[in-house]
């Protein structure tokens, strides 16, 4: 598998932060990263269209030639990855596993909080794996409806993040968790402002590290080259996606490519090319 692309999607920029753990595990491979933004967000739609989704965009990456996905989106590695992971030829690494072996390693207690989309908590998967590695731990789920939104909006900070954070971290906190588990992509980009709710002492899990590991394992890696280069493609606006990557990460996009799988099918080589990213 050396020199294959890594596949890598989301539905919006949130699973950008996997890509970038990624890419600094393994930063002699390509990756290719999928943003679904004209169909985000996916917290709240019914489970076969998440099931659709993820298939879609997983044989549209292996059309490309990735050797290993990385479903970088918790609802869908909730809700898809268990029903469909083992159909392709190639791995498909999802965040649950990775998520909740991170937590039941950080928690001193075994008081875990989840913060993720509603989707990811209607399913019950983190507690399912966290007590499958832990069986005495104590794991409070809180549903965030509100914060996605705001960071595909490049919302992180300010008086509303800090009101919903309040409200969706009060339960948790209440319950005297010791570890909060980002169980959504799009999270860490609100690192600062939950770090200062959550106080010094609570431990807060990416799970991007873990994957990111797990992929390396997956695909292997061949030493000899230097650098690995990112392509993008979207199947929202590409310049919206360019500055919010540029806000969010810093990286100056200078191409995106176009491609909504719905319009010409799950097999799509082909997209409205606006040239080819460079990070800054």
């Amino acid at each position: 598998m050396q020199y294959r692309s890594i596949g890598v999607f989301d539905s919006g920029v949130g699973g950008l932060t996997v890509a970038r753990a990624i890419m600094e595990a393994m930063p002699g491979q390509d990756i290719i990263y999928y943003g679904d933004t004209a169909r985000m967000p996916y917290g709240d739609k019914p489970p076969e269209e998440i099931m659709r989704y993820a298939r879609q965009i997983i044989e549209f990456l292996i059309g490309r030639g990735v050797g290993a996905v990385a479903v970088a989106c918790n609802t869908s590695s909730a809700i898809a990855v268990p029903v469909i992971g083992r159909d392709f030829d190639v791995p498909v690494v999802g965040m649950i596993e990775c998520g909740a072996a991170a937590a039941a390693e950080a928690s001193r207690s075994g008081r875990i909080g989840v913060i993720a989309t509603a989707n990811t908590v209607r399913s019950g998967a983190y507690s399912r794996a966290i007590r499958g590695m832990r069986p005495t731990a104590r794991v409070v789920e809180q549903a965030c409806p509100m914060l996605v939104p705001m960071v595909e909006r490049g919302e992180v900070s300010g008086p509303d993040v800090r009101n919903a954070l309040s409200e969706y971290l009060q339960p948790l906190l209440e319950a005297n968790v010791d570890t909060i588990v980002y169980g959504c992509t799009h999270y860490p980009f609100l690192e600062a402002e939950i770090r200062a709710m959550a106080g010094a002492s609570v431990a807060l899990v990416d799970p991007a590290i873990k994957v990111a590991s797990a992929v390396k394992a997956a695909i292997g890696e061949d030493g000899s080259r230097q650098t690995g280069l990112p392509s993008f493609v979207t199947s929202g606006d590409p310049s919206a996606f360019a500055e919010l990557v540029s806000t969010l990460l810093g990286w100056k996009m200078q191409e995106v490519e176009h491609v909504n799988l719905d319009a010409i099918g799950a097999h799509a080589g082909e997209g409205d090319m606006l040239g080819r990213p460079d990070r800054a």
